[in-house]
């Protein structure tokens, strides 16, 4: 629903709403409260669209290998930063260790040197090659608002991908796996200009819901969890406490 918007001379017209006097009021006994609406429940199948998909489902951009991904950072959105561990059947998690390395919290004891992540908003090119990434010129692009991670060597890569008059915010990029390591990706400008200011208007209204969530963007980054979750995550048997008392999974 629109939000009615007002010129200031038009504030002058609007008449201050005064309160009723306590004379009339005094002897009016308060209606009682109107008892609220049960809310009915719903039927629902596995599998249901509706469900699978929340609000705060956004997609990471995976290439499978052999194919590439064409896309372009979305202008006006800051990347996502965070130092994670990552740990085979349990994800991603956030670091809880302070940065200056004074203390050791459970997440590095059991996941090893947290690494730097980044995450940031992109236009993928959906109907874009994808084996070769190329968009004829004649053709008009299609894009979908998705998220790009990346690890510290990834946002070198990209920092250095634009010519010296350009910014990274302007070119489109092709994101491949790395055939020189067995897990990772790098990536390559595709163009010096990014082809979905051809469609900006339809673009940026994919993107704009973004602004004002970006907790969807920042979520795409790992776990966010307390002490005592990362203690049960990880199996934190004979773990310590903030005060040296050892910690058992069945005392939180």
């Amino acid at each position: 629903m629109a939000i009615q918007q007002f010129q200031e001379d038009e504030l002058d017209d609007v008449k201050p709403q005064t309160a009723p006097s306590s004379a009339k009021t005094q002897n009016k006994a308060a209606a009682p409260a109107p008892a609220p609406t049960p809310i009915a429940d719903e039927d629902a199948d596995f599998g249901d669209e509706g469900y699978m998909k929340s609000d705060d489902f956004l997609t990471v951009i995976k290439p499978d290998k052999g194919k590439v991904i064409r896309f372009a950072f979305v202008p006006g959105f800051k990347l996502k930063h965070s130092r994670v561990h990552y740990l085979e059947g349990t994800g991603s998690f956030r670091c809880i260790s302070p940065k200056d390395g004074s203390t050791k919290e459970i997440c590095c004891e059991r996941g090893g040197n947290a690494k730097d992540r980044f995450v940031g908003l992109v236009f993928v090119y959906t109907n874009a090659d994808p084996v070769s990434g190329k968009l004829p010129t004649g053709v008009i692009p299609e894009v979908a608002v998705q998220a790009v991670r990346l690890s510290r060597s990834n946002y070198r890569e990209i920092t250095n991908q634009p010519d010296e008059d350009s910014n990274v915010y302007a070119i489109d990029l092709i994101m491949r796996h790395d055939e020189s390591r067995a897990f990772g990706y790098k990536f390559n400008r595709a163009t010096p200009t990014a082809r979905w200011r051809q469609v900006e208007p339809q673009a940026m209204a994919l993107a704009e819901p973004f602004k004002t969530d970006q907790a969807k963007l920042a979520s795409r980054l790992g776990k966010n969890l307390t002490r005592p979750e990362l203690i049960v995550l990880l199996g934190g048997k004979g773990v310590k406490d903030a005060e040296g008392r050892s910690v058992d999974i069945d005392d939180i």
